[in-house]
């Protein structure tokens, strides 16, 4: 049997993904995981100030729907990186399972929050 029989088949094992690729997913599903966190942390911090800060000629209302539309948003966009990246490498089951599990598990955390507060928000505007 040589090489340039057509009997013989070459053998073909498929590649494992890299451990770079799925390391460095890892690593964008923890950091969007831990800005999301940072996000609502600075949000709820900037919340006091803009009760004290706000004048008389100001909406404060709108003002304050304005500031939770733009962290919902912020945060959404967050926590889907957080959970689609994290999601990819714990199906390939690649390298940095560990940060990509933390980065689902901050992101669906927000996902849920952000679900949560919008129902709440529904629900208190049907009443």
């Amino acid at each position: 049997m040589s090489a340039s029989d057509p009997s013989v088949q070459p053998q073909y094992s498929p590649q494992p993904p890299s451990p770079r690729a799925s390391s460095a997913l890892a690593v964008v599903s923890l950091v969007a995981g831990l800005v999301l966190v940072a996000l609502q942390v600075a949000f709820q911090l900037a919340l006091p100030m803009i009760y004290t800060t706000a004048g008389a000629a100001v909406d404060l209302v709108t003002l304050l729907n304005v500031v939770q539309l733009v962290q919902g948003v912020l945060v959404a966009l967050c926590a889907l990186v957080a959970v689609a990246t994290g999601i990819v490498v714990l199906v390939r089951r690649g390298s940095g399972r560990a940060r990509a599990g933390a980065g689902v598990a901050l992101g669906g955390a927000a996902l849920l929050t952000l679900i949560a507060s919008l129902l709440q928000s529904a629900l208190l505007s049907a009443f």
